[in-house]
This record gives C-alpha cells, structure tokens and sequence, in this order.
C-alpha cells in the first residue's frame, strides 16, 4: 500500500471510521500473520495473536508518532506480540502423549462434538442460568480474557477457587448443551430439526476448510448483548466490549465499529473458540520440535503488557501523541500607502473676550492661519511659533497654494509572533501567546522646502486567541483553518514634528501619543509543508478586522479596518 493511502487511511481509522478499520484489516492481515508464522508453527494460536495484535493496533493509533511509519509501527507490534506469546507457550509445562490416556482424548472429542451446533442465543441463555459465582468466572476468564489470578483480586477469592469454579461452569455447560440436544430432538419434528442442523452447519465452518474467524470473542459479545436487549426491551444501553491487554490497562472497543471490520474482512461468524474452550477445557495440541513427539499442553495466551508491545516504547502514564506545538511567524511587507487630504489646524486664541472662556479656531488655509498667529505672538513657543509662521506666509504667498493639504505616508504594519498550540483532539486545536506590532505613519503639510513633517509610530503588545480546526493532514502537507480575537495593548507612541524653512530644519517637536488598546477579529486559511514530523513552516493567509476605537489618530488600520495578511513562519512540534 502507498505511503499516501496508509496515511489517510490511518487519519480516518482515528476517526472512527469502521470501513477505514475494515480496509487496514484485509490490506494487512496475510502480512500480519506471515509475521506470526515466524514464531509459532500452530495455526490455531497464529490466528489468536493476529487477532489480539490488530486490538491493540486499532485501540492504539494515539500512540502512533509518524503515519508515514504506521506500516513499520503496526508490523512491530505484531513480531512483539507474536514473540510474547512465543515465550510465553514454551514456559508452559507439557504432558507426553504416553502419559496420557488416549480414553480420554476420544472422549474429549466425543463431548466436543456433542456441544457443537447450539446456537449461541442458546449458550448466552445456559451462561446466564449458571450458578452466580460460576457465572461471573467464567464471564470474567472467557469473554474479558482475564487470568485466574486477575478475577481472584476482582472477586474477592483464592485463584484455585477461580480455576475450580471455572472448571465446574464448562462442566455444567457441557450438560446443558447435551441436553439440549436431547430435548430437542424429542419436542421437535424432523423437518424442524433437519433446518435448525442446517442453520448450524452454516453458522459454524469445518475446522479443516473453513478460515478462522479472529473476532469469535467479539462475535459472542455482540450476539450477548442482543439476547439480552430482546429479554429486557426497557433497558438500551450497549455495553462495550472490555479486552484487558494488560494488568495495568483495560482497553475500551466500540462494539458496532470491530463489528463493521468482522462483517466485512469474514464471510461468516464461527463459534470454535467457544465451543473448544468448553468442550476440551483449554486443552490443545501443540507440535514439539521436528520429531513426531506430541504433547498437550494448557494453552492460554499471556497478558500483554502495552508498554512493550510498541516499538517507540512511550512514557507510561502520559500522552504520547504530538499535542503541543511552538510558532515562530513574521507579518508585514514593504510599500505604504498614500493619501492627500484637506487638512485643518486647531489653535486655541489667547485673548479672552467678555470674560468667556476661548473657544478652539480651525485654519484651512494658509494665509488665515498665518494671521492668526501674528495676533497672538506669545504661546511659550516664540522660536518654534515664528518658524510656524513664516512657514504658512510662503505657502501662502504662492499661487494656487493656499489650501492646506496635508499627505499621509501609511507603512504597512510589521508584525512578529510567538504562539503556543494545544491539540485539544485530532481536529481541534487551541492558541494563544504574545505578537509584537509597529504602525508606521507620516505625514507632511506645504511645499517648496516650506514644510512641516510629522512621524508617528505606534507599537503594539498583542495577546491572540485562537481556535484551529485541523481540515486535512498528509505525509508532507497539511491544512487547517482558524478563527479568532485579538487584545493589542500599546506600549510606546512616540509623535515628532519637524519644521523646514527654505529647506532647512529650523525648529523639532517631540511628544509621545495617548493611544487606546485595539481589539481586533480575524479568519484564516493555513498551509503547513512538514520538514520532520517535529519542524514544518507554514503561510496562513488570513483576514483581520480592526474595531473602531472612536480615536482620531490615523493610521493604516483607521484607512484599512478590514485588512488581509500573510504571515509566514515555522512551527516546532512535540
């Protein structure tokens, strides 16, 4: 399978989606289980652990560092597995054939074939008529898989309590299944009886042409709580299937999704695994060596401890998919924007008329506001006033010139940024950190070296907030999009006005700006291309809305409320 089409497969497996599970399961299974022939020569336990190696592959894709090596991932755990069980079947102690007596293999097959074709609404219906205690074990052992030791904690028992009451549930179960047989075949006409064995004959493949099903557990499961939804209509809820891998963690599987995968990988449900461990209380052949020596054996497959079945051996105990991220990212570009404009000055008269309190005079042109200022010569700023003055006099002695026009310079705003992501889950995302921003402004009033030039820059401390939603992800590229809010507070305004006579600097004002906080609304479309799973540099074209602060200090943003930009940086992941 390509590299591209297990990756996405891997993304919509994390999803949840059961023809994603469905398509990994027959794309790897022959793979898989030419992994487990390198350690096991039965077939009946290749099938068992390739079984339990794909419920640890699809509960575990959290663990998963780089989907461009799920393929490697899923293959190591599986050789783990395989090697687990390998060392757990030759630490099992053997009988020799010759201390066993054959009576009893016969009849262990004669009581195997008695049990066979029950239907298994049937055996949940003799499981639930079993004795309390006996119920629980066997439930415990057989359907959650847990050790004798592992139920004696869970019940409050000695673990040869477990084991005795185990025994004697299969015992009974046993009885049951003959039984119903013979019940059967009294109460019920031929015809009946010839399609019930009919219906058992398809439900239940031959073990020597048939392919083993490796969700018989799950199949029993689901078919459990079936029976028991028909018994009591009132109550709803599906309990999911519970699969222990380890003492240390318990495994939750949604039982409609591993339902989806056998239904489409198995052409039929078989019961084997059931009825074997019923009929011959865990008791199976096994080849030993190269001779012709057999022995039986008690087989029953190890508890995995997860820890060890992956091959990047996570931390216990923590998350171990990538959730944290760290953003380096640069906004601006070069260029301003210019403007020319009607301008008005705003002088405040010093002589006070009838006692009222003066009231602000706007100058639009030159010569006015030229005689203005020669009625009122003494403000505390005779040098700077006269420069002023003499300033407005040549504008205004020029033809044509008398209107005051005031040219506004915008640079484009500048912006740096250092954001911190949280993955919340594998499509939704959490941002926040600190960004930095300059507006450059200037703006110049006259002409012909009589001017007067003013530079106003603001420069902002912002605190973004942002939610991303993860739209697609591939082995090089993904792409996200993002919504937002901005609180930029300033922390310097500085103001400078130069005055030029003839073309020579004459005389400087300095002074520092009230500016209010901004607060802004943006949108944005990102593209990310991955250097390494932990390095990618993206460009996130976005769209920002200033708010109207009600001041009139102009900027690019007073110019330009809706402004669209292009950050571009680089992204570190862990």
């Amino acid at each position: 399978m390509l590299t591209m089409e297990i990756t996405r497969l891997i993304e919509r497996c994390k999803q949840g989606d059961a023809d994603a599970l469905g398509e990994l399961y027959k794309a790897y299974a022959q793979r898989m289980r030419d992994v487990c022939r390198r350690y096991i020569s039965d077939e009946q336990t290749v099938e068992d652990v390739l079984h339990d190696a794909f419920v640890i592959i699809f509960t575990s894709f959290d663990r998963l560092r780089d989907v461009r090596r799920a393929e490697q991932w899923m293959m190591a755990i599986t050789r783990n597995v395989a090697s687990k069980c390998k060392d757990h079947l030759e630490a099992l102690p053997t009988v020799s054939l010759e201390e066993t007596s054959e009576v009893g293999l016969i009849a262990a097959k004669d009581e195997e074939r008695d049990v066979r074709g029950v239907p298994l609404s049937e055996v949940v219906r003799m499981i639930d008529r079993l004795p309390e205690g006996y119920g629980q074990v066997f439930r415990l052992s057989v359907f959650e898989g847990l050790s004798h030791k592992e139920i004696a904690a869970m019940l409050g028992i000695e673990p040869h309590s477990s084991s005795s009451q185990l025994a004697r549930a299969k015992k009974m179960l046993r009885k049951m299944m003959q039984q119903y047989w013979v019940a059967g075949l009294l109460l019920l006409l031929v015809p009946i009886t010839f399609f019930l064995l009919k219906k058992g004959d398809t439900a239940i493949k031959d073990e020597d042409g048939g392919e083993h099903q490796p969700w018989a557990v799950v199949a029993i499961q689901k078919e459990a709580s079936k029976e028991s939804s028909k018994e009591s209509p009132t109550d709803q809820t599906q309990e999911p299937v519970i699969v222990h891998l380890s003492v240390h963690r318990t495994t939750v599987i949604d039982l409609d999704t591993l339902q989806s995968v056998i239904a489409q990988t198995v052409d039929s449900v078989t019961s084997d695994t059931l009825y074997n461990f019923i009929a011959q209380e865990q008791m199976v052949t096994d080849t030993i060596g190269t001779d012709t020596t057999k022995a039986i054996r008690k087989v029953e497959l190890p508890h995995y401890d997860i820890a060890d079945l992956f091959p990047d051996k996570p931390t216990i105990g923590t998350s171990h998919q990538r959730k944290w991220s760290v953003d380096l990212a640069y906004t601006g570009g070069f260029g301003e924007q210019n403007y020319n404009r009607p301008y008005s000055f705003t002088e405040m008269p010093t002589l006070v008329i009838s006692g009222q309190p003066p009231s602000p005079v706007t100058f639009e042109n030159w010569s006015d506001y030229a005689a203005f200022l020669a009625d009122n010569p003494d403000d505390g700023r005779s040098h700077t006033r006269s420069v002023i003055m003499n300033i407005a006099l040549n504008n205004a002695n020029q033809p044509g010139n008398d209107k005051i026009v005031r040219k506004s310079h915008h640079y484009m705003p500048i912006s740096f940024s250092l954001a911190l992501k949280y993955k919340l889950s594998n499509r939704f995302s959490l941002e926040t950190g600190l960004s930095y921003s300059r507006l450059k402004s200037e703006f110049e009033m006259g002409s012909n070296g009589n001017t007067i030039k003013e530079q106003q820059t603001i420069h902002y401390l912002g605190i973004p907030v942002k939610g991303i939603c993860n739209m697609y992800t591939g082995k090089a590229w993904s792409l996200y999009g993002s919504l937002g809010v901005t609180m930029e507070i300033p922390i310097y305004s500085p103001f400078n006005t130069n005055y030029y006579l003839h073309g020579a600097l004459e005389a400087t004002d300095k002074t520092t700006l009230r500016v209010p906080w901004q607060w802004s609304v943006g949108t944005g479309i990102g593209l990310q291309y991955n250097l390494t799973p932990s390095i990618g540099l993206f460009a996130e074209p976005s769209l920002q809305y200033y708010i109207p602060t009600g001041s009139d200090i102009e900027t690019y943003r007073t110019e330009h409320p809706f402004t669209f930009s292009l950050p571009l940086g680089i992204r570190f992941t862990w």
